[in-house]
């Protein structure tokens, strides 16, 4: 019998099945297709932990995939430290095209984004990140890459198990968004403390962010409200909002740099206490530091002084001024007061 002998009711029938038939097939071939997608990707790369919609943004991909840049992804989790206990998932790293992710525990001692050493006039600072984030943001001296760093608590985690949080954001398209960089390393700190456990206090949501390039020039010291507030030994300052970043400077232009570091950042040389010096306080003839315990994911705090590369200074010849070293101790006492850590301890100031 031919369809034409086929009644109305049963054509409707055939009609139907073939219908379903070639939407089951429609909707099968979509969710293939949907499973290969960058947004699909992205969502299951570093353990899930990624903020998909800031990652495909600073990446000028689409999460379809269609009318956006082409999406070059790898992700693997690694074994950073033999003396941490890290949760299941951590440590990874991700690499989406010119966006680079770390995420790790603050105790596993990984090597953390530059910090951007302060050298000369012009040269960018560590900006604190805004909305109650330890964390900051920096450019490299040229100004090709830009880092972002959040620093979280976990306060149900002992040093074994990691203590708190460390992400690493960094990439090398410096035109992208400031914020957006700052956010994809909040939101991925907020993922990872879910997927992980850690009970930490995130802080609120990035509007707008300082840019490493826009610190504070040719500041007069007595007007410093800041990282350099309170300083008084030079006549001009650089300095960042007052914040709680886990790196922290006040540059006495031309002379010294303040410089203030917590947790993963005193850590970055290995497993040292007080990174690459054995002791509490001392001095050599190119730093004179000081230190605080903070616990937590924070650790123990290192204060330190430098001479700023272009001095030709050498404290082996000149040694602190007593104001100088006031001016160490009044930037290490603030940083620690914001951080919640113990009264520092640094060396005696120069006699005379």
């Amino acid at each position: 019998m031919g369809w034409s002998g086929i009644n109305p009711w049963g054509k409707r029938a055939v009609a139907a099945s073939a219908a379903a038939a070639l939407l089951a097939g429609g909707y099968g071939g979509y969710a293939w297709v949907a499973e290969q997608t960058p947004g699909a990707r992205l969502a299951e790369a570093c353990g899930g932990m990624l903020p998909v919609d800031e990652v495909l943004g600073l990446t000028g991909t689409t999460a379809s995939g269609f009318g956006g840049d082409d999406l070059e992804l790898s992700s693997n989790t690694y074994d950073d430290s033999p003396s941490v206990d890290e949760p299941d998932g951590l440590p990874t790293f991700c690499e989406a095209n010119s966006v680079r992710v770390r995420i790790e525990t603050a105790s596993s001692g990984g090597e953390p984004v530059v910090t951007g050493n302060y050298n000369g006039p012009g040269e960018p600072l560590p900006v604190p990140l805004p909305a109650d984030w330890s964390g900051f943001l920096v450019s490299d001296a040229d100004g090709d890459s830009l880092g972002a760093s959040v620093l979280l608590d976990c306060p149900n985690w002992d040093r074994r198990h990691g203590s708190g949080i460390l992400v690493n954001v960094e990439t090398w398209d410096y035109s992208a968004v400031l914020r957006d960089t700052a956010r994809v390393a909040t939101r991925t700190a907020e993922r990872a403390a879910r997927a992980t456990g850690c009970e930490a206090e995130p802080g609120g949501r990035i509007g707008e962010v300082d840019s490493p390039d826009a610190t504070v020039a040719h500041l007069r010291a007595h007007r410093a409200e800041g990282t350099c507030k309170g300083v008084a030994s030079h006549l001009w300052v650089l300095e960042t909002a007052a914040r709680t970043a886990p790196v922290e400077s006040c540059v006495l232009e031309g002379a010294l740099e303040l410089r203030s570091v917590y947790g993963p950042y005193v850590r970055n040389a290995g497993e040292q206490r007080y990174g690459g010096w054995e002791s509490a306080t001392g001095a050599t003839s190119t730093a004179v530091w000081g230190s605080a315990a903070c616990g937590g994911a924070q650790g123990d705090a290192v204060y330190s002084v430098h001479p700023v590369e272009d001095s030709g200074r050498s404290f082996a010849d000149t040694p602190l001024t007593r104001s100088e070293h006031a001016d160490l101790r009044t930037f290490a006492e603030a940083s620690a007061k914001r951080h919640g850590c113990a009264p520092p301890e640094l060396p005696a100031p120069p006699r005379g």
